[in-house]
């Protein structure tokens, strides 16, 4: 396969983990990113940067999505020559946030800039099944 990016191997991650959609498994979700982030060869601050987008993305998913048919959200991620992706998936449609007339909602609708600000790449793939969050960092230039 001359020209296409050789996957980089990562015995100690899976591919995919499938969570409960609850707060509780959030510390699972950064446990998982972290891992996959070390085996890809990331530093401490990109590593954080990553763990951080992903913490973001998968409570997004806990709190606006829906699990599916047994209460579970599912995280994957691939490595490849140039960049680490970790995709979430739930089983609900995504709304985009509206700005209403409650204070308190202020704090919420932040969650794309940021992980956008954390990672290159941030895509939104929103489906009849479900909503996808593809979340991709580059390596560190030479």
């Amino acid at each position: 396969m001359r020209g296409q990016a050789q996957p980089i191997e990562q015995p100690a991650v899976a591919n995919e983990l499938w969570l409960s959609a609850k707060p509780s498994q959030l510390k699972i979700a950064r446990a998982y990113a972290r891992e996959a982030a070390v085996a890809f060869g990331f530093d401490e601050s990109r590593c954080y940067d990553f763990v951080y987008a992903v913490n973001e993305a998968v409570t997004n998913a806990i709190r606006h999505g829906s699990p599916d048919e047994h209460g579970r959200i599912r995280l994957s991620v691939c490595g490849d020559a140039e960049r680490l992706t970790l995709v979430v998936r739930d089983s609900g449609r995504f709304v985009m946030p509206t700005r209403g007339e409650d204070t308190d909602t202020s704090a919420h609708g932040r969650g794309f800039s940021l992980m956008a600000s954390l990672v290159d790449e941030v895509r939104l793939l929103i489906e009849q099944k479900g909503t996808t969050v593809t979340l991709s960092k580059a390596c560190a230039s030479p």
